[in-house]
């Protein structure tokens, strides 16, 4: 049934007045983690904010392209509601009267619909918080800028080395309007600095509750790319844009905290690490899973073009301390406040995904660690490509899936993942996956990269 309280409906209806609002964005997130919706006049809103808006039920069987794939229950034939989360209620930077919400998807029975990506988010932080832990967590995405040259033609604005001060000048001039748009998105930023490829940045977010942060990396990657537009450039969150240059990562920091006294159920002082048992029980059954969560943080042919030895971008199934070549990060903590600083990094991630299913499969795969008490094996300090065949063995450690192709097949083959995901869900976002690859079989790495440029 669907339910929305009497103080949410009355809050959204004065924000709709204070802000003048005249039209109200209904938005989901499909399998390709491309953001879709619809949008309606506040004249014709009427029940709609309990009522939802109907929509085909044949979107989660669509790829990229909008090639609709043979899944039974989602062909023309029927319907489902999005149903707003009015506690997302926010402006649409940049254009007046218009306000966004995030939406869950409902059948026509009023029953939470099991193939929406955002319910499974949901239903898993509630599997965690019945464990008595919350979760805290952000997005940290890289992104290239690019102009047009006198041909006409996209290139990076600029090759100018990582870390530069030269190269910030590329974004400072817009810095203050990003940072004022995305508070008007109800986002905080935290950290700003020109990465190691052409033309690439990074603008990190302040961590939240996981279902917050997964609605963040949807309208912060809008905030970045409409902004960029009105100083007359294009933004791609794409993995590898570019062959010539460093891929973009979309990398999830998260940590788990004691709902009983608000500690960091992660910290471990003792611990060489600063990591506490839970947290490598975590680690373990994020490694035991690993090969079948990247099909979900790693989901485009794009990611695979990226997701290669010797590009910092954690090509290994394995972890360590500030090892930027791992899967798995264990950062180091800050000076004087070590227990708040400590988190878990998955670098095997981009902005491709669709950011419920992905921190999911996430937090999925760290709850078979914990329940199932599965340690990790040792960790490693060194690049894992520099290791012999017989000194990664030892070390547990094994390659990533080469392929989206492969990644799916891992996803589809893992029993625990079977068991944990709607079958709807499963079957659906595999089917749509490998039409993806079917899609781009056969063509050439360059133009690969050229059309992901495009759609992320």
């Amino acid at each position: 049934m669907v339910e929305q309280s009497a103080e949410d409906i009355a809050g959204a209806q004065a924000f709709i007045a204070a802000n003048n609002i005249k039209l109200l964005e209904f938005v989901y997130v499909d399998y390709n983690g491309i953001a879709r919706g619809k949008t309606i006049t506040v004249k014709k809103l009427g029940s709609h904010l309990i009522s939802g808006i109907g929509i085909t039920r044949a979107m989660f069987g669509m790829n990229s392209h909008d090639q609709l794939q043979n899944i039974v229950g989602m062909t023309a034939v029927g319907e489902v509601r999005l149903i707003p989360d009015l506690k997302t209620l926010a402006l649409v930077p940049g254009v007046k009267q218009i306000a966004t919400l995030m939406c869950n998807h409902y059948d026509t029975a009023q029953s939470l619909y099991e193939a929406d990506p955002r319910l499974l988010l949901q239903n898993v932080l509630e599997k965690y918080a019945d464990m008595g832990l919350k979760t805290i967590g952000t997005y940290e995405n890289e992104f290239i800028y690019f102009k047009e040259n006198e041909e006409k033609k996209l290139e990076p604005v600029d090759a100018h080395p990582c870390f530069s001060i030269e190269a910030t000048g590329t974004f400072y001039h817009m810095l203050p309007e990003v940072l004022e748009a995305l508070e008007e998105s109800g986002i905080d930023a935290e950290q700003y600095y020109p990465e190691a490829g052409f033309g690439q940045h990074e603008l990190s977010m302040e961590p939240t509750d996981l279902l917050s942060a997964a609605d963040n990396e949807i309208r912060f990657k809008r905030v970045i790319k409409d902004v960029a537009k009105r100083h007359d450039l294009f933004t791609t969150f794409a993995p590898k844009p570019l062959l010539a240059t460093e891929g973009n990562g979309g990398h999830i920091h998260f940590s788990l905290w004691k709902i009983e006294d608000d500690s960091n159920a992660l910290y471990d002082e003792s611990d060489e690490m600063k990591l506490s048992i839970l947290g490598k029980y975590f680690v373990g059954g994020l490694l035991k899973h690993i090969k079948a969560v990247v099909a979900l943080t790693c989901p485009t042919v794009n990611s695979y073009q990226r997701l290669q030895p010797g590009e910092w971008s954690s090509a290994y199934a394995t972890y360590g301390q500030d090892n930027r070549e791992a899967a798995i990060r264990i950062p180091s903590t800050f000076w004087g406040n070590q227990e708040n600083s400590m988190n878990i990094e998955l670098k095997a991630s981009d902005a491709s995904a669709n950011p419920y299913l992905a921190i999911a499969g996430i937090l999925l795969a760290g709850l078979d660690g914990i329940k199932n008490k599965i340690l990790p094996n040792q960790p490693v300090d060194v690049d894992p490509a520099e290791l012999s065949a017989g000194e990664r063995e030892k070390f547990g450690v094994k390659k990533l899936p080469n392929s989206l192709d492969e990644a799916i097949e891992e996803l589809a083959a893992d029993e625990y993942f079977k068991k944990v995901l709607p079958a709807k869900l499963l079957e659906a976002y595999c089917k749509v996956k490998k039409s993806e690859v079917k899609f781009y079989d056969g063509m050439k790495q360059e133009k690969i990269a050229e059309l992901h440029r495009f759609i992320y």
